[in-house]
């Protein structure tokens, strides 16, 4: 055999070694321990404690009976045992406007703004509510809720309609 012939085989041969062999290379790896830990889900909820009162800008008022007037404002008040946890928890306290049923027109001349306190002081308000965060957490947070029939409501706009305040909510929602 000439030595052509002899360089051509060696080198098939070591063609099929290398690609016999491609599949059991391995790459060098490491790993190490981060250190973390668990991570847990935060929690949300409102609970009414004690009994909510009505009342009009004359005093308590059975809000069932209660027929309004343009200029009166009705407030409702109740405390109200928040659970606030969660590390970058924000949360607003509203009316759910959906709750409050009747004639669109009175409906309409209704104004309703919450405000809320913490053993007296104030909590910070925004267009969504009163602002809860995880301070609040475990704590009474007293809610007024007000609906100010308007001064300016004129002519017979929403004489002898009813709105029902029987189902509506105060709720917390996480923003």
């Amino acid at each position: 055999m000439n030595n052509k012939m002899k360089g051509a085989i060696a080198a098939g041969a070591a063609t099929v070694l290398l690609a016999g062999g491609a599949g059991t290379l391995a790459a060098w790896n490491s790993g190490a321990s981060i250190g973390g830990g668990g991570v847990g889900a935060g929690a949300l909820a409102l609970t009414q404690s004690g009994t909510p009162n009505w009342k009009d800008q004359n005093g308590a008022v059975s809000i069932t009976g209660f027929r309004a007037v343009p200029g009166d404002v009705v407030t409702y008040t109740a405390s109200f045992t928040v659970t606030a946890q969660g590390t970058n928890l924000r949360a607003n306290l509203a009316v759910d406007g959906a709750t409050i049923t009747g004639d669109p027109a009175l409906k309409a001349a209704m104004t309703t703004a919450v405000t809320a306190t913490v053993n007296g002081a104030p909590l910070p308000s925004g267009a969504g509510g009163a602002v809860i965060t995880p301070a609040q957490n475990g704590k009474v947070v007293d809610v007024k809720v007000t609906f100010d029939f308007a001064q300016g409501t004129s002519g017979v706009t929403a004489q002898t309609a009813q709105i029902d305040l029987s189902n509506f909510n105060v709720t917390l929602k996480q923003v």
